[in-house]
């Protein structure tokens, strides 16, 4: 009898989008950014935002984690037979599944622009995003004006690739407030 595979989509699963945007939306982190700032000025900002995006970042990245591996997909299924058969592909291409999963469950975008994804190098950016203007609204341009969503996206790609079990260094190479973008290299370790 031969057996056949069910039939699987290559499509994210919405439930999975749901899900993280639900717990990590933008309108959630930009709530508590501006509850944590309130009153603030300055370094006092930078200093009562960083942890609190850092911990969200960390939190994020696990989560995203999980649930792109609990609703697997063709794709994902198609990416670990590629780098199971050629003992390569890991880096990179992993890394962007989940980048994906977790910024379009959580930003006004249809896809995720990906500058160089290879086995040494993964860059991305953000042209539009929504936690950065949600910050601004409710928490004014003195605010963002050091930018504290970095250390979240920052800690989301960490870890990503902790979960994963990938070595990396990760830098910002571009921000919202100088390049009107924010863009993000990860070097393969």
């Amino acid at each position: 009898m031969v057996q056949t595979k069910r039939p699987m989509s290559f499509e994210l699963n919405e439930e999975m989008l749901k899900l993280l945007g639900d717990e990590f939306g933008a309108q959630v982190i930009a709530a508590k950014f501006a509850e944590a700032v309130a009153g603030k000025k300055g370094a006092e900002i930078e200093a009562a935002s960083k942890s609190l995006f850092e911990e969200y970042g960390r939190e994020f990245g696990q989560r995203t984690v999980q649930l792109g591996q609990e609703y697997s997909d063709r794709t994902w299924e198609t990416l670990q037979a590629a780098a199971d058969s050629t003992g390569t592909l890991k880096f990179g291409l992993f890394p962007q599944r989940f980048l994906e999963i977790a910024y379009l469950a959580t930003q006004d975008i249809s896809t995720l622009p990906i500058l160089e994804c290879w086995s040494q190098r993964l860059v991305y950016q953000l042209v539009e995003c929504s936690t950065y203007k949600l910050m601004k609204e409710k928490a004014g341009e003195e605010a963002v004006a050091s930018l504290p969503c970095r250390h979240g996206c920052l800690a989301l790609v960490e870890a990503i690739h902790q979960e994963l079990g990938i070595d990396a260094a990760i830098e910002m190479t571009a921000d919202m407030n100088k390049d009107a973008r924010c863009e993000f290299t990860v070097r393969k370790i």
